[in-house]
């Protein structure tokens, strides 16, 4: 009979600091995983309008990518949200400030005319009214004539018919709201020598008068950008320096559409403006201490009007 061997017993001895298996790498690359999709699902909802947001629900929902702004053979045509596209083309943009100027003249037009329908002394008045558009913006100019239907000779009242003109235009010109520069005009015929007021004098005044009756009239404050005082500087008939029509009123209806506060530096006004000519229908004067733009150019006490 053989003998029975004895089994042999082998022990294993842990080292003390054995190999941990590899399940932290599987759940680090799963969250490496998530952390990715989250920063696409975040980059999606930055980079992709409403239209898009919805076309890629859809795809999860479904599976199928529809036709539209993300399909594949137009998402290739998109423009990235993170390239910056250039401004309005300078000739588009130019075209489009032709336009609005025009239809501002063909408003203004047609509230003269109205204007001119119900008055028949605003009607006579009109017919020296022009509406012109410049670089600058659109024109409003009121020339006086051999009657003197704007003003007198050296005084600075608005005839009551201006006065109705400028309150009839003011709703209009509020309601266009672009910054708006005043200007006062007078001929070259001189003071008498000696004389305290010069022509920068009173068209300056006469400016603002106008700019009194258009705030009186809904026109903001600081819509007006800018009172200024011509003198003969700038005549309307070049031949005939003395000539009526070289006293004139002018609006200038600004395109830039910038604020009105960056204009000439205001002036107090203390009181010693012309008062406005009397009107039942005319509400009352603003009070004292509204600002005005400042005069342009240097007095001349041997100007007169």
């Amino acid at each position: 009979m053989e003998p029975v061997r004895a089994r042999r017993i082998i022990k294993k001895k842990s080292g003390g600091h054995g190999h941990h298996g590899g399940a932290w790498k599987v759940a680090y690359a799963d969250f490496v995983t998530a952390m990715m999709a989250l920063f696409m699902v975040m980059w999606l909802l930055a980079s992709t309008d409403a239209k898009g947001r919805k076309e890629i629900s859809n795809y999860f929902r479904t599976g199928v990518l529809p036709e539209g702004s993300m399909a594949m053979n137009s998402a290739a045509q998109t423009t990235p949200s993170v390239i910056e596209e250039s401004g309005m083309p300078p000739t588009e943009r130019r075209q489009l400030q032709e336009a609005a100027k025009a239809e501002t003249k063909a408003q203004i037009k047609e509230q003269l005319g109205k204007l001119a329908a119900v008055d028949g002394e605003l009607a006579k008045l009109a017919r020296s009214v022009t509406v012109e558009v410049t670089d600058r913006g659109v024109v409003i100019q009121a020339v006086d004539q051999d009657d003197g239907l704007l003003f007198d000779v050296s005084s600075a009242d608005l005839k009551p018919a201006l006065v109705r003109l400028l309150r009839g235009l003011a709703p209009l010109l509020s309601e266009i709201g672009q910054p708006i520069e005043i200007d006062g005009h007078t001929d070259a015929r001189p003071f008498a020598k000696g004389a305290v007021k010069s022509n920068w004098d009173l068209s300056f005044q006469r400016a603002d008068a106008a700019r009194r009756i258009l705030e009186l009239g809904g026109v903001s404050r600081q819509q007006v950008a800018g009172v200024l005082a011509r003198g003969p500087s700038q005549l309307y008939v070049k031949d005939n320096p003395f000539a009526s029509q070289n006293r004139r009123l002018s609006l200038l209806i600004r395109s830039d559409g910038g604020p009105a506060a960056d204009a000439a530096p205001t002036a107090p006004d203390n009181g010693a403006d012309p008062d406005v000519p009397p009107d039942p229908e005319l509400p009352a004067r603003a009070p004292k201490g509204s600002t005005s733009g400042a005069k342009s150019g240097a007095a001349d006490d041997h100007g007169h009007e």
